[in-house]
């Protein structure tokens, strides 16, 4: 066993309270995420086997069609839980890499503990997620599809696939972990007094009008949806619904760091500015405690239409639309549950210097709750209302199904106030640990 390898080892053994929460809810992230890839892979591969079976027409091959519209809608929702899984308390882990650079040890140590680090809750994860997925393959199958229900043969994954998944979530959680130890290598001072961190760029924008320019002219080329030069409009559908989460993910903590400045500059309370002190230094952590309820509240919007679709027509190709939405929906929600969770459970943790600091100054704990409050609010509000004109915009082209059926925007508003009562949910779960943090004794390198 290398010395690198003896040092990692004994970090791992040697755990508190304050290391092992991480830890768990790290393992929880790349499970569900692993899970999710694995479901979602597992109907997939059941629609393009029944599109191939001898005798099936262009029916099922609608059906595979719809199926990768659904990975359009899930893969960076996924994607994002399994990147915040790898960024769980990086504050706590940087800390602890900074120590040991200044004791002596090289960067090269400094990589591979960290990635040692990261592969192991990964691999732990993925392990877990490969058993809740064998666990709720039965469950699954009971789903109803083209009249009939799946055999779960037709949902389990070959032995290649699982293999192509755990790789890809342990790669995930190898690359965002080495992409973070950049300030780690570099300069192990700055991380240890926190320094600020780089602004982000007004070039975040620009993709969000390229997506939004391209969209309309792509779509207005196409002579109908469901017509003449309906592949293609459905073509251009799916790669745009893909660009915009991937873009709105990418603008999102510009906003809330805008957002903070001017919250900061109107601020007339302790609270209120706490919070816009801490959206405006921190505005990827802010995004990323309230990116997941955005995201699903974009594909509500999305799938608004949906009942519009699936009113009137009695064929079992309808039905099947409004199941899949819904299937859909709740894999969004249930990744969003997550995310929004385990990343608000571990910003506390993260500033548990600061909130420890700040009461040692005399904040009260009520002052900190509120703070912390108004830094999930506020953002979640703007960002949710970001997304849902998004994707307005993405279903423009048939934005008459709304009155046709107003129960999709019934539909729509009903998940919208659902999401952005969990995120509320999972900060109010966390108030016992930022009390803990606030007010248990100071440790380690304190915080400037």
């Amino acid at each position: 066993m290398s010395a690198t390898t003896r040092i990692w080892w004994s970090l791992a053994r040697h755990t508190h309270a304050e290391t092992r929460l991480p830890t768990v809810l790290a393992v929880t992230a790349f499970a569900v995420t692993t899970w999710v890839v694995l479901t979602v892979a597992g109907g997939v591969q059941a629609f393009d086997a029944r599109a191939a079976a001898p005798g099936a027409g262009d029916e099922e091959g609608t059906y595979r069609f719809l199926s990768w519209i659904a990975v359009a809608l899930l893969v960076v929702p996924t994607a994002t839980l399994g990147a915040a899984a790898a960024r769980l308390t990086v504050a706590r882990r940087d800390e602890r890499l900074a120590r040991l650079r200044l004791a002596g040890a090289t960067s090269g140590q400094i990589g591979a503990i960290a990635l040692l680090d990261a592969g192991a809750q990964a691999l732990a994860g993925v392990v877990a997620g490969i058993g809740l997925d064998l666990a709720a393959l039965p469950l699954v199958a009971r789903l109803r599809f083209q009249d009939r229900v799946f055999d779960v043969a037709e949902l389990r994954l070959g032995a290649g696939p699982v293999l192509a998944v755990a790789v890809s979530v342990l790669l995930v959680a190898l690359v965002s972990s080495a992409v973070s130890l950049r300030r780690v290598a570099i300069t192990p001072l700055g991380v240890a007094q926190r320094l600020p961190q780089k602004g982000l760029s007004w070039a975040r924008v620009l993709p969000v009008l390229l997506l939004g320019g391209g969209f309309v002219l792509a779509f207005n080329a196409s002579s109908a949806l469901f017509g003449v030069g309906a592949a293609f409009a459905v073509l251009v559908l799916v790669g745009f619904l893909a660009g915009a989460f991937a873009v709105f993910n990418l603008v999102g903590p510009l906003f809330v760091s805008v957002l903070g400045r001017v919250l900061g500059a109107r601020a007339r309370t302790v609270p209120t500015l706490l919070a816009a002190r801490r959206m405006t230094e921190d505005p990827k952590s802010v995004w990323r405690s309230v990116g997941g309820i955005s995201l699903v509240t974009f594909v509500a919007g999305c799938l608004s239409v949906t009942p519009g679709m699936t009113q009137g027509p009695e064929d079992v190709l309808m039905t099947d639309i409004g199941t899949g939405t819904t299937v859909t929906l709740v894999i969004c929600a249930v990744l969003a549950a997550v995310s929004t969770g385990v990343t608000q459970a571990s910003r506390v943790l993260d500033s548990r210097s600061r909130y420890r600091t700040l009461h040692l100054a005399g904040t009260d704990v009520a002052v900190l709750h509120a703070a912390r409050a108004r830094e999930t609010w506020v953002p979640l509000v703007v960002t949710m209302g970001g997304a849902a004109a998004l994707s307005l915009l993405i279903v423009s082209p048939v934005i008459g199904l709304l009155r046709t059926a107003p129960v999709g925007v019934l539909w729509f508003a009903g998940s919208a106030v659902g999401a952005a009562a969990l995120v509320l949910l999972a900060a109010r779960a966390s108030r016992p640990l930022l009390q803990a943090c606030a007010t248990a004794a100071p440790t380690g390198i304190p915080s400037r």
